[in-house]
């Protein structure tokens, strides 16, 4: 049988026209990945969700909204927003106790801003994974009908919570997308989604919801990763916080134990070896395995609430004083930062319900691979 009649199957072949325009667009791509990448390294909010919005809806129309490479766009896009929104909240929470302190709120405001169980605050979060250097290549709303002091509040609030559902939905786009891929990096990529949508929970209180997120997450990664892999930890360690603030100390206990299992693997490697970045690895992760053991103490003995009415003479004067000399120092302008004392409390969201906020991964490491296989796949397609 020979090939003499047979037409040629051109279907992926492209076409000079489609081939022109999509040489075109990829000097695009590569510039919002960029842009957008050294915007979020240094906290340029509104720039990164500007460059990395753009580069999801153009990478949607070059390679299909079922496509990795929109689906990474997703990812980036949600991160963009959801740090944005977690500043606008720190930013609020600062106001807020400050106005506190100078009795600008009435009471039951006031009352809004103690700490509580969940004024949750990542920045104490162990280093689990490995530092890398950091590569810069790599609706409106109306308030009519309310006070003009508390109009301003009630936009802020709702443009927050408009941040937070925004990078919710793109994230969980996401997610339903990498879901379809069965090949381990694809699948890596999905349990990241889950572990972003479960911080997501987390900041907006909905704890189970963060427990399910970071369950699927982990069933995910322990497919791929040994029993001494540092990402393995920190997710064992978020599902344990989630738990915990989920009311459900003992297993998050049961959890932490993984966490100092798999930490020690880790050690025992290092150790073995003479490499000055294991050496300084071996060195992390001892002060890593420190933070967890006084997390575990913590958790199993909680401190118990101040009982005001309790109180001797003496110490309700002492704390009157103290009172007073804090409220001196927020009208001297002697306390500056106090965005990470505490934040606003919000009402718990029912399981199910998707709000938002996280720190996130190392955005440079991720757009050093994606603007890599973006020039990959040019080269590819230019044959």
């Amino acid at each position: 049988m020979t090939d003499k009649g047979k037409q040629v199957d051109t279907s992926q072949v492209p076409d000079d026209d489609t081939q022109s325009a999509f040489t075109a667009v990829m000097p695009v791509i590569a510039d919002l990945l960029e842009t957008g990448t050294r915007a979020f390294a240094l906290g340029e909010w509104e720039e990164a969700i500007d460059s990395f919005g753009q580069l999801a809806s153009i990478t949607e129309q070059t390679f299909g909204s079922e496509s990795p490479r929109y689906a990474d766009g997703l990812v980036m896009y949600g991160r963009a927003l959801l740090q944005h929104a977690i500043e606008q909240n720190a930013l609020m929470a600062e106001k807020t106790l400050a106005d506190a302190a100078t009795g600008n709120l009435g009471k039951e405001k006031e009352e809004e801003v103690l700490p509580t169980k969940a004024n949750i605050n990542f920045e104490g979060e162990p280093d689990f994974r490995q530092i890398e250097s950091l590569a810069l290549e790599d609706g409106e709303s109306s308030s009519k009908g309310k006070q003009a002091d508390t109009g301003e509040e009630d936009e802020e609030d709702e443009e927050e919570e408009d941040d937070f559902a925004a990078a919710w939905d793109v994230l969980d786009l996401a997610r339903v997308i990498q879901a379809k891929a069965t090949d381990s990096k694809s699948q890596l990529k999905y349990a990241e989604t889950l572990m972003l949508l479960g911080d997501v929970s987390m900041e907006s209180e909905n704890f189970g919801q963060a427990v399910k997120d970071f369950s699927e997450a982990l069933e995910v990664k322990m497919q791929y990763l040994d029993d001494s892999n540092r990402e393995l930890a920190e997710l064992y360690y978020k599902l344990a916080l989630a738990y915990e603030y989920n009311q459900d100390t003992g297993k998050a206990l049961e959890l932490m134990n993984d966490v100092e299992r798999i930490l020690g693997n880790r050690l025992k490697i290092v150790e073995a070896s003479d490499k000055d970045e294991d050496v300084a690895e071996a060195e992390s992760l001892g002060e890593v395995l420190a933070d967890v053991a006084s997390k575990i103490e913590e958790w199993k003995s909680p401190q118990k609430p101040v009982d005001i009415n309790a109180m001797t003479p003496e110490e309700s004067a002492m704390a009157e004083k103290a009172k007073a000399m804090f409220k001196e120092a927020m009208e001297s302008g002697k306390i500056n930062d106090i965005s990470n004392l505490v934040r606003p409390h919000k009402k718990k969201a029912a399981d199910g319900e998707a709000t938002a906020k996280r720190k996130p991964e190392d955005e440079d490491t991720e757009a050093k691979r994606l603007k890599s296989e973006t020039v990959d796949e040019e080269q590819q397609n230019s044959h």
